[in-house]
C-alpha cells in the first residue's frame, strides 16, 4: 500500500512544480518540446549561419505551435480531446493541426516576409525575429534574480524562524552576530578558495598571453564588491538591532544572493579568459554546457510557471504550452547570437563572448538588486524600522487597531459599526479590494446595500 502512495505523491509534486509536463496527458507534447530543445542544440554548437536560420524557422513554428494550443486549451471543450492520457486520435489531429497551419505560415514569412522583399524592412523576419529572441533571452537572464529571491526569502525565513526563539531577545542578538561573522567569512574564503583552485588553470599559455593578469584583476575586484556588500549587511545589522528585531534572515539571504554574484562573476571572467585566448571547447565543457541548457530549460518552466496563473488565460492544463513556447524562445535567443541568424551575422562569433556579455550584465543587476532590496525586504517583513507605508498597509494596521479596541472593551461595535468603519477609510482615500480587507469588516451599510471598498 505505500509503493502507490509514494508514488501518487511523486507524481503530485510533479505535476506541481512542474505544471503537468511529466503527467500522461501532457507527456507527448513534452516530448515533441525536448526533440526541438535537442534539435536546437544541435544546431547550437555546429554554429553555422545557414543552419542558425534553419534553427530560427523551426524555433518559430513549433513556438506558435504551442501558442496556438495554448489558445485552444482555454476552451472546456477541448480540455478532454487536449489532454487525453493517451496519445489518441484526436489529440493527434489537433498536434499535427495547430503544427501544419504553423509550418505554412511562418513558412510563407519566411519565403515573402525578408527585409529586403517587404516595404517596412524592421518587419521582415530576418530583423524583428532574431531581435525578438535576443531580448527574451537578455531579458530572461537579467530578471531571474527577481524570480529566484522568493525562493531566497523563504529559504532564509524558515532559518531565521527555526533558530531564533520569539523571547529570548539577548540570545537571539548573539546568534545574529555569530551568523554576520560566518557568512561573510564564507564570502571571503569563497573567493580565496576560488583564487587558489584556479589560479593554476589561468596561467599563460605564451608570452602575450594575459589571462593571469585579468584573474588577478578579477579577484581584485570581487574583494571590492564584497566589502561593499557586506558593508550593507552590517548596516542593515545595526538597523535591525536598533529596532530590536535582530535576525539571521539578512545574513541568510545575503549568502543565497552572494552564491549568485559569485558564481555570474567567475563565469564572467572565464568566459573573457576564453575570449582573449581562443581557445576551443572541448568535448567535456561541450558535455557539460548540453546539460546546463537541458537544466536551463527546466527551470525556466518551473520559474516562470508560477508566475502565471494570475491571468485568465492560463489554466493548469493549458499552461504547460505556454512554458515550452516561451523556453524555446529563450533558448533560441542564444543561438541566434552564436550563429548569426537573420540580419545580425557576424554579430557574434562564439559562445564565450556571448556569456562575457550575458554574465556581465546578470552580475551587475544583482549587485544592484542586493543593495536595493536587501533594505526593502526588511522593512516589508518589519525587521526594521519602516518610515513609510503603502495603501495596503495602512488599511491593515487600522483595521488590526479597531480589532483590538473591541477584543480590550475600549470601543463598543454598536457606537461605530462596519458600515462607518468603511465610510471613514474612503473619506481618507483608503480604497482597496474587497478581499484585501480584514474579515472584521462585513461590507454592509445600515440599510442593507452592500458598499465595496
Amino acid at each position: 500500500m505505500s509503493e502507490p502512495l509514494t508514488d501518487s505523491k511523486i507524481k503530485i509534486k510533479l505535476d506541481k512544480y512542474f505544471h503537468k509536463i511529466f503527467s500522461p496527458s501532457h507527456i507527448a507534447y513534452t516530448i515533441f518540446f525536448l526533440l526541438e530543445v535537442l534539435i536546437l542544440i544541435v544546431f547550437y554548437f555546429l554554429g553555422s549561419t545557414a543552419l542558425g536560420d534553419i534553427g530560427l524557422f523551426l524555433a518559430t513554428v513549433f513556438s506558435l505551435s504551442f501558442i496556438l494550443l495554448m489558445f485552444i486549451g482555454v476552451s472546456s471543450k477541448f480540455e478532454s480531446y487536449l489532454f487525453s492520457k493517451s496519445l489518441d486520435q484526436h489529440k493527434t489531429i489537433i498536434f499535427i493541426a495547430t503544427l501544419g497551419f504553423s509550418f505554412v505560415i511562418i513558412l510563407l514569412y519566411f519565403l515573402f516576409g525578408g527585409s529586403n522583399q517587404i516595404p517596412i524592412q524592421f518587419i521582415g523576419w530576418d530583423y524583428i525575429l532574431p531581435g525578438f529572441y535576443i531580448i527574451v533571452y537578455f531579458g530572461w537572464n537579467i530578471a531571474q534574480i527577481f524570480f529566484l529571491k522568493t525562493s531566497f526569502e523563504d529559504v532564509s525565513f524558515k532559518v531565521n524562524d527555526k533558530i531564533l526563539s520569539d523571547s529570548n531577545s539577548n540570545r537571539n542578538k548573539y546568534i545574529s552576530i555569530v551568523f554576520l561573522i560566518i557568512v561573510i567569512l564564507i564570502a571571503i574564503l569563497t573567493q580565496l578558495g576560488t583564487y587558489f583552485a584556479f589560479l593554476p588553470y589561468f596561467e599563460p599559455q605564451n608570452p602575450t598571453d594575459s589571462s593571469l593578469l585579468w584573474f588577478n584583476g578579477w579577484n581584485i575586484a570581487m574583494y571590492i564588491v564584497i566589502f561593499f556588500i557586506s558593508y550593507r549587511l552590517v548596516f542593515l545589522f545595526f538597523k535591525s538591532v536598533k529596532n530590536d528585531t535582530p535576525n539571521i534572515f539578512s545574513s541568510i539571504f545575503f549568502v543565497l544572493v552572494y552564491l549568485i554574484i559569485w558564481y555570474r562573476s567567475f563565469s564572467f571572467i572565464n568566459s573573457f579568459r576564453s575570449v582573449s585566448s581562443a581557445l576551443g571547447i572541448d568535448a567535456f565543457r561541450a558535455f557539460i554546457d548540453i546539460l546546463l541548457m537541458m537544466l536551463t530549460a527546466i527551470l525556466v518552466i518551473r520559474g516562470l510557471g508560477n508566475r502565471t496563473f494570475k491571468f485568465r488565460i492560463f489554466n493548469p492544463n493549458n499552461l504547460a504550452f505556454f512554458l515550452f513556447a516561451f523556453t524555446l524562445i529563450y533558448i533560441e535567443g542564444q543561438i541566434v547570437m552564436i550563429t548569426g541568424a537573420g540580419s545580425i551575422s557576424g554579430t557574434y562569433t562564439n559562445r564565450s563572448q556571448v556569456n562575457l556579455v550575458n554574465n556581465f550584465a546578470v552580475l551587475l543587476i544583482t549587485i544592484i538588486f542586493y543593495w536595493v532590496y536587501s533594505e526593502y525586504t526588511l522593512k516589508k517583513n518589519g525587521l526594521i524600522l519602516k518610515h513609510m507605508f503603502n495603501q495596503k498597509e495602512v488599511v491593515e494596521i487600522v483595521t488590526d487597531f479597531k480589532s483590538y479596541l473591541i477584543n480590550s472593551g475600549a470601543l463598543d461595535l454598536e457606537k461605530i459599526n462596519d458600515w462607518e468603519f468603511q465610510n471613514f477609510l474612503k473619506n481618507k482615500k483608503l480604497v482597496v479590494k474587497e478581499e484585501r480587507v480584514s474579515e472584521n469588516i462585513t461590507h454592509e451599510d445600515p440599510t442593507n446595500n452592500q458598499t465595496d471598498i
